[in-house]
């Protein structure tokens, strides 16, 4: 038998700034992006939800259910320092961990039981050491699997440990709500609860393969596992993503072109910078852009050989930057990544000439590389993204 330990950390964001801020304890608070009413909140603390406050509301709406409500902005890299020192005090009990979301974390105990003792008593010093070391209170979920054990950390509701009997999983989570299973999202809930009649996970679990697939169709033979408990899917540590990636968050909300084009010039820098140091070019460019009333857009462009120069890089991203910012609303945020990574292509190509550097713009790469190397990225800059930046000077 596996023992699965799910730790979580409810509104995790909340939870980080509430170590920061001590002031901001047992006071309803929210997450959400820009100065706007009509931003989305992304994160609320259980003294917001008591008021009617969820995920998804815009801010305007939050505030007549909760005049009292105090709207912070996200700090994604606070929040990353945070889930980094999370990791490394839970990676200490055992190598097989998986990050599933920001805050929680699946660890694998199974045959650490006369190294660490029984399930229940190692998730009990992992949730004190996590409150004493970082002050972050969490929720801990044993089981015999990563399916109950996340069920089981999100049952209680305050900090603490949720044992599940191996061997008992199916009657844990019969009597609760068909919501808790994963893959039942708002659609297939009203297609339970409306059409078929069906609240609770034992009445799901009660219907034969057959009467499944009426309704769901492929999802049913999955659907019918989780609804008995059955999860056979391994903890999987995480694996070393093949991609450079490079993010920024603007001081204010921007919807100027040469202001953002300044920005992604020094992303584009920045990828190109650690591409040539790691001796590898990008086949693949991923630009997500982040608006400041919380929706987000992503665009993909393939480029024709492998590169890592600043030039054709910033070429592709430009192109991929008018594809992609489509939309009115002012940008709070850009995140650029080059993936399918590979050798450079040195090789003249008799039909792509004018796509090859020439040898003084290589000479004046590996200048700016030896300049950057010593002195850091901000010695050079171009003067598109400078004059941005700086004004008209």
């Amino acid at each position: 038998m596996r023992d699965i330990l799910h730790f979580s950390i409810p509104a995790f964001p909340v939870a980080v700034a509430r170590v920061v801020d001590p002031s901001l304890r047992e006071r309803p608070l929210a997450i959400a992006p820009g100065n706007s009413e009509r931003a989305l909140i992304q994160s609320a603390s259980v003294e917001a939800r008591s008021e009617g406050i969820c995920e998804g509301m815009p801010v305007y709406r939050a505030r007549r259910f909760c005049p009292a409500l105090r709207v912070l902005d996200p700090d994604p890299v606070r929040v990353d320092r945070a889930m980094q020192a999370l990791v490394r005090v839970t990676a200490d009990y055992t190598p097989l961990w998986e990050p599933e979301r920001s805050g929680q974390l699946y660890l694998d105990l199974t045959g650490c039981g006369r190294l660490l003792g029984p399930g229940r008593d190692v998730a009990a010093r992992l949730e004190k050491e996590i409150l004493a070391r970082l002050r972050l209170p969490g929720s801990v979920g044993v089981a015999g699997s990563k399916l109950v054990s996340r069920i089981a950390s999100g049952y209680l509701d305050r900090p603490g440990v949720c044992d599940v009997l191996r061997g008992s999983e199916q009657s844990f989570i019969g009597p609760l709500a068909v919501s808790v299973l994963p893959g039942v999202g708002a659609t297939r809930s009203q297609t339970l609860l409306g059409e078929l009649n069906l609240h609770r996970v034992e009445e799901l679990a009660a219907l034969s393969l057959a009467q499944l697939r009426l309704v769901f169709g492929a999802f049913a033979p999955l659907l019918q596992q989780r609804a008995r408990g059955i999860d056979p899917s391994p903890v999987q540590p995480p694996r070393r993503s093949a991609e450079m990636a490079e993010e920024s968050f603007l001081a204010r909300e921007e919807n100027d072109d040469l202001v953002l084009r300044a920005e992604l010039c020094r992303l584009v820098e920045g990828c190109g910078f650690r591409l040539r140091q790691l001796g590898k070019g990008a086949r693949r460019m991923t630009l997500s852009i982040h608006y400041a009333d919380g929706a987000s857009e992503r665009g993909h462009t393939r480029l024709p050989a492998a590169e890592d120069g600043d030039h054709p890089l910033l070429t592709a991203a430009e192109e991929l930057f008018h594809r992609a910012c489509r939309r009115r609303v002012r940008v709070k945020g850009m995140r650029l990544a080059c993936s399918d990574l590979a050798l450079p292509d040195r090789q003249l190509d008799l039909f792509a000439a004018a796509r090859q550097a020439s040898p003084r713009q290589l000479a004046l790469q590996q200048a700016l590389d030896a300049l950057r190397e010593r002195h850091g990225m901000e010695v050079v800059q171009r003067g598109q993204g400078f004059k941005a930046v700086n004004g008209d000077q």
